[in-house]
């Protein structure tokens, strides 16, 4: 989480993939309201390898007391110190040179959290919301642990916007949107392009969850959700032994899941949410995992049409075409 740090200001500046330094509102992404500022005064750019700072500006920008050539690239180093107009202004302190990354930036502390593809907020214990990036889509998705509508409670946010969490707010940090671009263009996988397969203990006290496709196979670790995926899949296949139409298939009412499974609603959307993290994470390759349990108003169902279901050693169900072990 690349940085610079300003001795008049209480929290550090990150900095984007091609980060301006200026006086013009709206138009660069570190203002300086001073006189002797130019409107786009300075560029600090990541090159992939590490970050140049170029002097765009009329009255000069000094790295470390020398002042740089004008439209000439300078690497920077961890510690080295910028100044911008005037060599006796207060310098910036380059106070960390990572590489861009994805960041939620606490609007009280100014700590930053780094940002995997799936997260839960305000922490995994107790969390209250979701916010994870969609691959399919391209989009960063906010959604409410306590919604039972479905999708339309998944709210797109983007680089600068301000999350707001139980007694928590952050700003979203996006450093680089194109590298959602990239990985859009590599990778389009989701979730119901696996088959599932459970496997449940005699007694219900222990469900596995494994996914495959024919050229990958993973075994999650047991986990709480998996059983309210299990309930689901039972569901969904009690409606395909009875020839239910496939649009039909598996739906079950929100307040009967919750009372059949001794939760309470924001406990199950509380699963829904570690299910799909659980999976973003084991998978080596960005896939969309919202489709593991679709929506609609007050009903739920398991997306997936292809599972097995084991019971000790014998299978219980099969649904849809299962990829065999190669």
């Amino acid at each position: 989480m690349a940085c610079l740090q300003h001795p008049d200001r209480e929290h550090p500046e990150y900095l984007m993939a091609h980060h301006t330094v200026g006086r013009r509102l709206g138009a660069v992404d570190t203002r300086i309201a001073s006189a002797e500022i130019s409107g786009i005064h300075a560029a600090i750019q990541w090159t992939g390898t590490h970050w140049n700072i170029r002097d765009l500006s009329r009255n000069g920008t000094w790295l470390n007391g020398q002042q740089l050539v004008p439209a000439r690239n300078y690497e920077l180093e961890q510690g080295d110190k910028v100044c911008f107009g005037r060599a006796t202004n207060p310098a910036w302190v380059v106070e960390n040179i990572d590489e861009p990354e994805n960041l939620l930036i606490d609007l009280k502390s100014g700590d930053a959290l780094s940002l995997e593809q799936y997260h839960l907020l305000p922490d995994e214990r107790e969390p209250l919301a979701s916010l994870h990036f969609n691959p399919i889509s391209g989009q960063w998705l906010y959604e409410l642990t306590g919604s039972s509508s479905g999708s339309d409670s998944a709210i797109a946010v983007g680089h600068g916007e301000r999350i707001d969490c139980g007694h928590y707010s952050w700003e979203l940090f996006l450093p680089d949107n194109q590298g959602a671009t990239k990985e859009l263009s590599m990778q389009q996988m989701t979730i119901c392009e696996f088959d599932l397969r459970f496997s449940v203990s005699h007694h219900e006290e222990h469900v596995q969850l494994q996914l495959r496709r024919p050229d990958l196979q993973v075994a999650l670790p047991a986990r709480i959700h998996h059983y309210l995926l299990l309930y689901l899949a039972r569901a969904r296949m009690e409606d395909i032994e009875r020839g239910a139409d496939p649009d039909s298939q598996g739906w079950v009412s929100i307040q009967v899941a919750t009372r059949e499974l001794g939760i309470t609603v924001n406990h199950l959307n509380t699963q829904i949410f570690r299910a799909r993290k659980q999976i973003a994470e084991a998978l080596p390759d960005a896939i969309d995992t919202s489709g593991l349990v679709e929506r609609r108003s007050w009903e739920i169902r398991l997306g997936c049409s292809n599972f097995e279901i084991y019971k000790g050693s014998q299978r219980e169900s099969r649904a849809g075409y299962i990829t065999e072990p190669g």
